[in-house]
């Protein structure tokens, strides 16, 4: 009996000759599945891949998995599948075990604007539009943030995107995100009366304290050190926050009656701020060390989204009055150099968002449309030119941000959606 179970195991199983004796495991011969299903990355980020071998039955196999770089020069990747940025383009990640075999794309982004070659475009949950989304950020991580106006949350998800998760924020209607230290962002305006400001984790998204500010913020930037937040108020002042503390410690009239400081702009140095008031055709500089209004320019029409470039001297304007126009103002001289047609074909339509990449390259102006989809203009900055034009994934593209150290732009879309230009 002895030798008749002994070469059973020599043949390969064995089960019933005692507990004690035991064999490898037969090769996978399943699935393997990998997340996750495709790989986006900036300047210094990594990004860690998870492998599972499944059986035919759908159960996990105890399996040995192993990865490899199909390009070293682009993204390197360790052992247990931690993939790094190493410089811009395409390549894969393939990752096997046994006799099965994947791979996944691999994306890296240059810095400074994006190449715009690859367009994408997600439907955010929620009912109706996708709840409205308007404000947008980008943390160093590579993490997307969306506020949703109509339903008081904040939808958030590493890019690519795999899935929204949301976030409420009890109540109001937030329209406006900023960065903060302590990996935290602002978000306004929200609150039961729309008249708080809600700081969240970034890493969890869960709601740290409710500011009141006893009026509806609709805009927010944060300084360049992350440690002081703006807010524009719609009754025409600007309120700073205190990132340690989170309190208001200043309020800035901008000393025009009905003005709304419903976009803001920050120069490079963190020094002059900028607040564009649609409802009386003026932009406010305000020198941030007397906190006062230096100068205030009359420009008309509907200002609405502004940047400076990165040498002060200019100031990118939407104007969103008639059909719309995206225009550049010399700064020091007071005086218009350029207005580029914002492509709109009505005068129900026109430019609203507007943002400049971290190279000062290039400005991004979202167009809103109730003909079909809104546009997204691309701006040269030194040239002035409409470079290109983006159908946005809805009619109604607001505000705009860029991550990945300026790889990649982010437009939301009221209309319920949001567009991911590499």
């Amino acid at each position: 009996m002895r030798r008749l179970c002994e070469s059973v195991i020599l043949g390969v199983t064995v089960s019933a000759c005692g507990a004690e004796q035991s064999i490898e495991p037969p090769p996978p011969t399943g699935t393997l599945v990998i997340t996750p299903f495709r790989l986006v990355m900036g300047v210094g980020m990594s990004r860690q891949v998870s492998a599972t071998v499944l059986d035919p039955a759908g159960e996990p196999v105890d399996a040995t998995v192993s990865f490899v770089s199909a390009d070293p020069g682009r993204a390197v990747v360790t052992l247990d599948g931690l993939v790094s940025y190493v410089a811009a383009g395409q390549t894969e990640i393939r990752v096997s075990s046994e006799d099965l075999t994947a791979s996944i794309p691999y994306t890296g982004l240059q810095t400074g604007h994006p190449i715009g070659t690859t367009t994408t475009s997600l439907r955010l949950p929620g009912d109706g539009m996708g709840d409205a989304p308007f404000g947008v950020a980008v943390d160093a991580e590579g993490r997307i943030f969306i506020s949703q106006t109509n339903s008081a949350r904040v939808a958030s998800d590493l890019y690519p995107i795999a899935g929204f998760a949301t976030r409420e924020l009890g109540g109001g209607t937030p329209t406006s995100i900023a960065l903060l230290a302590g990996g935290a962002a602002l978000v306004t305006p929200t609150g039961p009366d729309t008249n708080d400001a809600s700081v969240i984790e970034l890493s969890s998204d869960r709601v740290l304290a409710q500011i009141p500010l006893d009026v509806p913020a609709f805009s927010a930037v944060a300084s360049p050190d992350s440690q002081t937040a703006y807010l524009g108020t719609n009754d025409g002042r600007v309120l700073e926050l205190d990132v340690a503390s989170l309190s208001v410690t200043e309020s800035i009239d901008l000393g025009v009656e009905q003005s709304r400081a419903n976009h803001l702009a920050l120069n490079a140095a963190g020094t002059l701020l900028y607040a564009s008031s649609f409802t009386t055709g003026t932009i406010s500089e305000i020198d941030l060390v007397s906190k006062s209004v230096a100068r205030l320019f009359i420009v008309g029409g509907e200002p609405q989204g502004i940047a400076v470039s990165l040498d002060g001297r200019e100031l990118f304007v939407a104007d969103e009055s008639g059909t719309g126009t995206i225009d550049v103002y010399d700064i020091v001289a007071r005086v218009m150099e350029a207005s580029i047609p914002s492509g709109a074909t009505t005068s129900l339509g026109g430019a609203f968002g507007l943002a400049m990449s971290p190279d000062g390259a290039r400005v991004y102006v979202g167009v809103v449309s109730t003909e079909g989809p809104g546009l997204i203009q691309v701006i040269d900055a030194a040239t002035r030119t409409i470079e290109r034009t983006i159908d946005s994934c809805g009619r109604v593209p607001r505000r705009i941000a860029f991550g990945y150290s300026g790889g990649l732009a982010v437009i939301a879309d009221e209309s319920g959606c949001a567009t991911f230009v590499e």
